[in-house]
């Protein structure tokens, strides 16, 4: 996986509603691309045979 550019780290906290400028720009694209190699390097046996599962939340309860 290539790492993200700055450009990248701006939209993607864009999204959910972060505005990163620098001097934190460097630092948070440098520890997600550390996150992303780190997380790239966990590859146990026999995953990619696993299915995914979809995410089913629990119902939301509404207030009376």
């Amino acid at each position: 996986m290539t790492d993200l550019s700055t450009k990248d780290v701006i939209a993607m906290g864009k999204a959910v509603g972060l505005d990163i400028k620098e001097p934190d720009l460097s630092e948070v694209t440098e520890v997600l691309n550390a996150i992303i190699e780190a997380v790239d390097e966990i590859n146990p046996p026999g995953l990619e045979n696993v299915e995914p599962l979809p995410i089913i939340l629990p119902p939301v309860e509404k207030e009376k």
